[in-house]
């Protein structure tokens, strides 16, 4: 899974991101919003405050790989869910994507 963060605009952006490395989540759900899985489930996440500068055009990358098991560690059943990309910026704010649907094949 890759989630892109991109400054498409014309003036550079200032971004308060959390820990070091940045913190991110990915979150899998069931289409009525039950978690299945959560990449951050039980960490920790540093209180460092990492200041970052995104240029016009200028984008910031995370990959993450899924094995296809809840947080529990079963492994999920085939079926339909939704991805959602986190970032965790300055306390309270995140910023978040919109849910990408998943398709997972017997």
């Amino acid at each position: 899974m890759v989630m892109r963060l991109s400054n498409t605009g014309n003036a550079a952006r200032d971004l308060a991101l959390q820990g070091r490395p940045i913190a991110y989540d990915v979150i899998v759900t069931h289409r009525d919003g039950a978690v299945v899985w959560r990449r951050l489930e039980g960490e920790v996440i540093q209180t460092i405050l990492q200041l970052r500068t995104l240029a016009p055009g200028e984008s910031l990358e995370f990959r993450h790989s899924w094995n296809q098991r809840s947080n529990s560690g079963e492994r999920v059943p085939p079926g339909e869910y939704l991805v959602t990309g986190v970032l965790p910026t300055d306390p309270p704010a995140e910023l978040r994507t919109q849910a990408v649907p998943l398709r997972i094949l017997p």
